[in-house]
C-alpha cells in the first residue's frame, strides 16, 4: 500500500518493481495539493496497475468526492472506504449511498472494508450495511476478520461481494503484522481457494511483534520485509 510510510512515489517505484500492482492512500495533507503534483504522478504510475484507498480521516463528501475522481484519473477501476465510525448504520447508510452514486458515475467500483472497530468488524452489521448499496462491493481484511476469529463467517456471508483482500496477520488485537508462520498464511489462502477468490490481494504489513510488543517498521526495513512475505506467498501459491 502505497502512501504510508515514504514519500508517495518512493513507495509506486517500489511497488512497480517487485509487484502487480499499488493501492494508492492519499494523506489528508496531500490531498489538499495533490494537483500541483498530479502530472508527476500520472507519469509514474503509467502502466502499472492501481487500486484507491480513502484514508480514514478524510471525511467530508467535497474531500472524498475529489480523492475518487484524482484516483480514477491515475487509472484506478476499484477503490476501498472504510465505515464511518462515528455514524450509526443508518448514518452511514445514507452518506455511502451518495459516494456510491458519484462512485459509478465516474466508472469506479466502491468497496467497503471490514474494520477493527465496532460495529463494523462483524460480518452481521457489515451486512446490514452492504445490502442497502446496490452494487458496491467488499474489501475482505483479513486481520481484521481474524481479530474476532470471523473469518470464515465473512467468506460465507459476502462470497461474491468480496472484490479485493487486504492480508495481513494479527496477535489478538495487534494487526496488520508480516506472517511469520508459513501453516498460518498458506491456512489463509487454502480458505480464499475455497471461495474461488483469484482477484487482488494486498499486502497491508507495516508491523512486527518484538518482545510482546507491537513495531511499527519504517520504509528501508519493510522494503526487504514486503519481499521476503511475496516469497512466502509465491510458494504457497505454486
Amino acid at each position: 500500500m502505497s502512501g504510508f510510510r515514504a514519500d508517495l512515489f518512493s513507495e509506486i517505484k517500489f511497488a512497480k518493481e517487485h509487484f502487480d500492482f499499488t493501492e494508492i492512500t492519499i494523506q489528508p495533507e496531500l490531498l489538499k495539493t495533490i494537483d500541483n503534483i498530479f502530472y508527476d504522478l500520472k507519469e509514474v504510475v503509467a502502466g502499472f496497475e492501481v487500486l484507491g484507498h480513502i484514508h480514514w480521516e478524510i471525511i467530508d463528501l467535497d474531500s472524498i468526492f475529489k480523492n475518487i475522481k484524482t484516483l480514477k484519473d491515475l487509472g484506478a477501476e476499484k477503490t476501498t472506504i472504510h465505515p464511518f465510525k462515528s455514524l450509526s448504520i443508518k448514518e452511514n447508510t445514507k452518506i455511502f449511498n451518495k459516494i456510491n452514486n458519484f462512485s459509478q458515475e465516474n466508472e469506479i467500483q466502491l468497496l467497503v472494508e471490514n474494520v477493527s472497530y465496532s460495529p463494523f468488524n462483524s460480518a452481521d452489521t457489515l451486512l446490514k450495511l452492504v445490502e442497502k448499496i446496490p452494487n458496491i462491493g467488499v474489501t475482505l481484511d483479513v486481520g481484521h476478520a481474524n481479530r474476532i476469529l470471523d473469518l470464515d463467517k465473512f467468506i460465507d456471508i459476502f462470497k461474491t461481494k468480496i472484490k479485493h483482500i487486504h492480508l495481513h496477520d494479527n496477535i489478538e488485537n495487534f494487526d496488520h503484522l508480516f506472517y511469520e508462520n508459513q501453516n498460518k498464511l498458506a491456512g489463509v489462502f487454502s480458505k480464499l481457494n475455497s471461495l474461488g477468490y483469484n482477484g487482488t490481494v494486498l499486502l497491508e504489513t507495516f508491523s512486527v511483534m518484538k518482545d510482546g510488543k507491537n513495531i511499527s517498521q519504517e520504509f528501508s526495513e519493510i522494503k526487504e520485509l514486503h519481499i521476503e512475505q511475496l516469497k512466502k506467498v509465491k510458494s504457497i501459491l505454486k
